[in-house]
């Protein structure tokens, strides 16, 4: 559930930078993107949600005195999940300012 919810929060933080890449990369039309620039105050706290909620998971997995509850799926499971997980978490969370500096350096 902690992995969903940072996918999720994740996700939340790269809303105001997410209608131009769809533009680029699909052509959708921007006028209905309308909406989506009043959304650059999320970004921070969505940012912080998610990798708070990833540290949360690396705790549970490895740290906690507490097993993990495996009664769904196996703790490897669990553990590929989580690491599954993190580059997507990242590259949610980084990819607005990633991008522009290797579209910079493409050029």
């Amino acid at each position: 559930m902690t992995l969903l919810a940072a996918l999720v929060a994740a996700g939340a933080s790269t809303l105001c930078c997410i209608g131009p890449l769809l533009y680029l990369v699909f052509g959708i039309s921007a006028a209905g993107l309308t909406g989506i620039p009043t959304l650059p105050w999320l970004q921070i706290p969505m940012v912080i949600v998610s990798l708070g909620l990833m540290v949360r998971g690396f705790w549970r997995l490895y740290l906690s005195p507490k097993p993990v509850c495996t009664s769904v799926v196996s703790r490897r499971v669990l553990v590929l999940m989580y690491w599954l997980s993190v580059p997507l978490v990242l590259f949610l969370t980084t990819y607005p300012y990633v991008l522009p500096w290797i579209w910079e350096t493409l050029e």
